[in-house]
């Protein structure tokens, strides 16, 4: 200030700084004191908004995670849940009053079912024969439209036919037996399984699953704490695993949705699953789902899902039909289907059993002497863990390629029930007489490298019964039956005669044919001089003796004169579909077919002129029995009944005292019918026989088409013989058609005629186109009078004018 000392004047600004610097300090200090708790509160407030944000991403994801699992939960659960393999059937035997049966056959049709040959038929699977009667407890089984439950049948026959059948103790014309399952399309994953409803599981087999893995699966909602703490105690107390902790609604979101991999985002995914699973279906839906989802072994390449397939892979048997020690080994099974696997670790497998079988008694599933009984009991599993062999790789090629032809392959892993018209007893048979004969004809010919096809096929509708391919039965490639096209040789000829025959106002099996020799000349001047097999000439024989003895000359005379057109049509409309050549050869057979295609048109000939498409494949049914595919029964006449009985006729003479009698001195009782073929230089050997319910065509030859020394009546024809030696056979019936009579012809002229002329035959023929002649060659000797008689004298043997 001004006046005061210097010296006072600088100790103010002194103690003005000092307290300035002080005051700095002391406001740096304060500072330094309150910033921790002022950075203390925005770290905290940084977490707490930092955090809320993480959690709300999370909840985020978590639901929009949630919703994607809810999607693939209800799109598998609710559409096709598992690609069940469409199961391909056998035709379904059926029996009626008064059709021919044979016993023999049917229990070895139930042998290979699995049923069991007993005493006293008191359960399903199981039959007896008691002299004329067949008693079956059939058990119950889908026909396509629906479960049909166990039923008890007797079958009565007398003389061979069906006098009294029986169902379930009620008087009935018809029954079905159960067919054989021939094939089972499996999924290209590999999985295997039969899906069974939950009302057909046995309800022992559901208590037992729930008490050993889950008893608390009606009270929770997926996730069970103390049913892990229960595991952990029972476990405990009995020395073993025989509890699991997870529920069965985790097991299921395991199985069906998930891997195998251990790890804890695995076990997150199975708890949100089943929560999912129990908010979404009912109880019932999953233990369902469950029983036909879990992994119960391994069959080679295919894994076994599901109890269904896992009773028939272990003991040969439907799920309902399992004994009480069975149905506790498929439970204790689920822990490990590789560990308890009954062929590999028997022991492991009848203690885990036994284990199951005590929580069973414990529970008051069964009483003290089933239990004691079940546990001194052995496994009782079957011999051998590959499935029965019922490989029929011929068969099965054209199962496939109709699929393909109906467009059903897609539509395979969902469960399609396919019937066929396969015939097992049928088709041993005729895989026996490949086995046997081809042998025996190559040693008599001196040859090898003999080939061989046959196809079988029901008369009624033409459904085929039975295919082999190949020498080889077994053999999964070139399936000659199919596909193998040979020259037919004289198997055309029938076309041919039916043909004139048809025309019936010009001809009848008495028309006389020429047989001289015969020289033809095409356009291009090339000739051609067809010869009889036996290079003889008999000036004339008559239309039957043509076709029964398989004659050439007549029968190109016969073919030329109607016209090549005529033939070619008749042949379409029996059924051949592709083009017919038109040549004069063609009337001889160089014309080459497949045995599919000579048996397509001949079926037609055997079924009385009536046309059905030749398939194997009778009927698809969805797995929920809706119709995807049926065989018509629309009818289709292709042949006059009067033409074709003529045919048929003439056919069974054939095998009676033509080409092919060997069949009539080998089958006296039996009225059958049938048609030789060879090709030229005996490069193929041909036979097409039929009785009243099949027919049979065989070829045999040589895949380098080199002569084999063999006609159709020395090679193919054979097979035909042992094959109905084999399988039995039932007569043609002879039933005169409307319009059809027996008539009287002059063998000479070939003209209807009385009994008055001399050398006659009597052949059927159609009424309207007869006209009978007043006159004979050779009329009949008038017959002596008494008088005459007595003293001698002479009758009017003149002879008329032929006409």
């Amino acid at each position: 200030m001004p006046g005061q000392p210097l010296k006072l004047r600088n100790e103010c600004k002194m103690n003005a700084k000092t307290k300035a610097k002080n005051n700095k300090k002391n406001t740096s200090k304060a500072k330094s004191q309150a910033e921790p708790k002022t950075h203390g509160k925005t770290l905290t407030r940084y977490l707490m908004t930092t955090g809320l944000k993480l959690a709300f991403v999370v909840l985020i994801v978590f639901v929009f995670y949630g919703i994607y699992l809810d999607g693939k939960v209800r799109h598998k659960f609710e559409g096709q849940r598992w690609q069940v393999p469409a199961q391909v059937y056998g035709a379904v035997p059926t029996l009626t009053l008064e059709q021919s049966v044979n016993f023999d056959n049917i229990e070895l049709q139930l042998l290979q079912l699995n049923y069991s040959r007993v005493s006293r038929v008191d359960e399903p699977g199981e039959f007896t024969r008691k002299g004329p009667r067949l008693i079956i407890y059939r058990r119950e089984f889908d026909f396509g439209l629906g479960l049909e439950a166990a039923a008890k049948i007797e079958i009565e026959q007398k003389a061979g036919e069906v006098y009294r059948l029986s169902f379930n103790d009620h008087e009935t014309y018809k029954i079905q037996l159960e067919p054989i399952l021939l094939e089972r399309i499996l999924s290209s994953q590999g999985e295997d399984r039969v899906f069974v409803p939950l009302e057909q599981i046995p309800q022992s087999m559901v208590e037992t699953l729930l008490f050993v893995e889950d008893k608390d699966f009606y009270h929770h909602h997926g996730l069970s704490f103390t049913g892990i703490a229960r595991a952990f105690w029972q476990n405990l107390k009995a020395g073993a695993r025989v509890q699991g902790g997870s529920t069965l609604t985790q097991q299921l979101a395991k199985n069906m949705y998930l891997n195998r991999a251990k790890t804890l985002w695995r076990k997150i995914n199975e708890a949100l699953i089943a929560v999912i699973l129990e908010l979404r279906y009912s109880k019932d839906q999953i233990l369902e789902a469950y029983v036909n989802e879990v992994y119960l072994g391994q069959h080679y390449g295919n894994g076994i899902y599901g109890m269904g397939l896992a009773a028939n892979f272990y003991f040969g048997k439907p799920l309902s039909l399992l004994t009480e020690e069975q149905v506790a080994l498929l439970v204790g099974i689920v822990k490990g289907p590789s560990y308890y696997d009954p062929w590999k670790h028997p022991e492991r497998a009848l203690e885990r059993r036994d284990l199951v079988l005590r929580v069973m008694f414990e529970n008051h599933l069964l009483d003290r002497e089933t239990y004691q009984q079940g546990i001194e009991s052995s496994l009782d599993i079957r011999p051998n863990r590959r499935f029965a062999q019922r490989s029929f790789p011929a068969y099965s090629q054209q199962v496939r390629r109709e699929l393909k032809q109906f467009g059903a392959t897609q539509a395979l892993q969902s469960g399609l029930r396919i019937f066929t018209g396969f015939d097992f007893v049928k088709q041993l048979n005729a895989e026996r007489t490949v086995l046997n004969q081809l042998d025996v004809l190559e040693q008599r010919q001196g040859v090898d490298d003999l080939q061989v096809s046959m196809i079988i096929t029901n008369v009624s509708d033409a459904s085929i019964a039975a295919i082999v391919g190949d020498r080889n039965v077994k053999y999964s490639g070139f399936n000659r039956a199919l596909d193998a096209k040979r020259p037919i040789g004289s198997l055309i000829k029938p076309a041919v005669y039916v043909s004139a025959l048809e025309r019936f106002e010009q001809y009848n099996l008495a028309t006389p044919l020429a047989d001289e020799p015969l020289t033809l000349q095409n356009e291009q001047g090339q000739v051609w001089q067809p010869k009889n097999y036996d290079g003889k000439y008999r000036q004339k024989v008559s239309l039957i003796q043509g076709l029964t003895q398989s004659l050439n000359i007549p029968t190109v005379n016969l073919g030329m004169t109607l016209g090549l057109d005529s033939v070619a049509d008749t042949l379409n409309a029996l059924g051949y579909e592709a083009s017919v050549p038109r040549n004069p050869s063609t009337l001889l057979g160089s014309i080459s077919m497949s045995p599919l295609q000579v048996s397509q048109w001949y079926s037609t000939i055997a079924n009385n002129g009536m046309y059905n498409k030749s398939r194997a494949i009778t009927a698809i049914y969805t797995g929920g029995g809706k119709v995807v595919w049926q065989q018509s029964q629309v009818a289709d006449q292709r042949l006059s009944l009067q033409g074709a009985y003529l045919i048929d006729y003439a056919l069974k003479n054939v095998a009676k005292e033509g080409t092919a009698k060997r069949l009539g001195w080998q089958f006296p009782k039996l009225a059958l019918a049938g048609k030789t073929g060879t090709s030229n230089d005996l490069r193929d050997s041909w036979f097409v026989g039929y009785d009243q319910g099949t027919l049979v065509t065989t070829w045999i030859g040589r895949d380098d088409n080199k002569s084999m020394g063999l006609t159709g009546s020395s090679g193919a024809l054979t097979l035909y013989s042992e094959f109905i030696a084999a399988q039995g056979g039932e007569s043609r019936f002879d039933l005169l058609p409307e319009g059809v009579e027996m008539t009287n012809f002059e063998l000479a002229t070939g003209n209807a005629v009385t009994n008055e002329c001399m050398a006659m035959v009597r052949y059927p023929a159609v009424r309207d186109g007869l006209f009978h002649s007043k006159k004979c060659l050779q009329p009949k000797p008038k017959k002596k009078s008494w008088f005459e008689r007595l003293f001698g004298g002479s009758s009017d043997t003149s002879t008329g004018g032929g006409n």
